[in-house]
């Protein structure tokens, strides 16, 4: 029952400091609490936004979601039709196209550079890769191709000295023009430029391709041969299931899954979300000063009258209840402007201006669990940050408050 009392109190206090109070200082407040909370979302969720569009564009334009390869070192895959057919009868496949190195440098003129050439099948890649829908010069490869090539961005340069790798690149190589590629048997041999490809995802760029009947040409001795096998996951199951039985069906063949290849853009990413943490505790600590100031000028200016407060009978903790209430109240007002700015203004704005990420265009991702949690933490350190000064406030002696000493 005291309790009770003790809470109606504060909620009568809390109300009538807040209806009478200074609304410039409750106002600023409310917003610093609102931007902060803004803060905690925004970066991971810019972060979460990044990681999501790096696996996207892995899986799309280099990786797939299982790669597979011979379990031999230094061997290409053998019966590559037949592992194929078996392949894309999986009721868990939706694609899978095989690609054969058959290259290792590309050179136009006196520029040259190391850079991987496959050759792939033109009617089943696209199945598994977005690539040839990303041209930006020329078209994709046809089945019936021959002595054509494509070429990625950061290979040809295509004039565009902005790239990442324009420096490496062979600068200003266009559709039309003629490249030698050095064989993995040791031979030259010139093609022609059918188009430049842009994936916006710099190591898919750095790829080049010919026609898998051009290839059989060229080295006759692997025909019906692969390097790998990239194979398109429906999304029913994990890729690891995928991998694990589609080699249960083949024996001489490993899998590895995209997550499996994202070693050094994972470490990217980490170095991102360490950012963000330290970001987040910054952040965390101007919310605790911000609430522990405002709370101690009120304190400090409130003194007289906590002191008469507490000489006609109001108990301690109903004086320290309609501080807490109060900082409940800003912490809970701030949270909820900042969710509704975060949602209905932020998103809309970064979907409709993403951000330009080396990876491609990044928008915010929504994470809701994220979203309560950090609302919790603010909340907390709000309660705590107005909680110290107000249990000090009361341990001076009511006459000493009164007269202010």
């Amino acid at each position: 029952m005291k309790y009770l009392r003790s809470l109606r109190v504060s909620i009568f206090l809390a109300v009538r400091s807040l209806w009478r109070g200074n609304k410039g200082i409750t106002t600023l407040t409310i917003t610093m609490l609102a931007l902060i909370y803004i803060n905690l979302l925004f970066l991971p969720s810019l972060i979460e936004g990044l990681g999501y569009k790096v696996s996207q564009q892995l899986i799309e334009t280099l990786t797939s979601n299982v790669i597979l390869t011979s379990s031999s070192s230094n061997s290409n895959i053998s019966n590559v039709d037949e592992l194929l057919n078996k392949v894309q009868s999986n009721t868990d496949v939706s694609g899978a196209t095989p690609a054969l190195r058959i290259g290792t440098q590309i050179s136009k003129g006196d520029t040259s550079n190391v850079w991987s050439v496959d050759a792939i099948d033109p009617a089943t890649y696209g199945d598994v890769f977005s690539t040839p829908n990303n041209m930006i010069e020329g078209t994709f490869l046809d089945k019936t191709d021959t002595d054509s090539i494509v070429l990625g961005v950061e290979i040809a340069g295509a004039g565009q000295t902005g790239l990442q790798g324009y420096a490496a690149s062979l600068k200003n190589v266009h559709t039309g023009d003629i490249v030698t590629i050095s064989l993995i048997n040791g031979k030259t041999h010139d093609f022609t430029v059918k188009g430049i490809f842009k994936n916006d995802f710099l190591q898919s760029d750095q790829r080049a391709y010919i026609s898998q009947d051009e290839a059989s040409v060229l080295l006759p001795t692997t025909v019906n041969h692969a390097t790998s096998i990239y194979v398109k996951s429906k999304g029913v199951n994990s890729d690891i299931s995928l991998g694990d039985k589609l080699i249960s069906e083949q024996p001489g063949i490993k899998y590895q899954t995209s997550d499996d290849l994202a070693g050094s853009v994972k470490d990217q990413l980490k170095t991102f979300d360490l950012i963000n943490r330290i970001l987040k505790i910054i952040s965390l600590i101007v919310a605790s000063i911000t609430v522990f100031i405002v709370t101690y000028v009120d304190l400090i200016n409130k003194r007289k009258q906590i002191g008469i407060e507490r000489a006609i009978g109001i108990q301690s903790k109903a004086i320290i209840g309609n501080y807490l209430l109060k900082s409940i109240f800003f912490a809970a007002l701030g949270i909820g402007i900042g969710i509704l700015v975060f949602l209905y203004v932020l998103v809309p704005l970064v979907i409709q201006h993403p951000f330009k990420f080396p990876y491609g265009y990044v928008s915010l991702y929504i994470d809701q669990a994220a979203m309560i949690q950090n609302a919790i933490i603010l909340a907390i350190v709000a309660f705590i940050s107005s909680l110290v000064p107000a249990v000090q406030s009361v341990r001076i002696k009511i006459l000493d408050a009164i007269w202010g000493i």
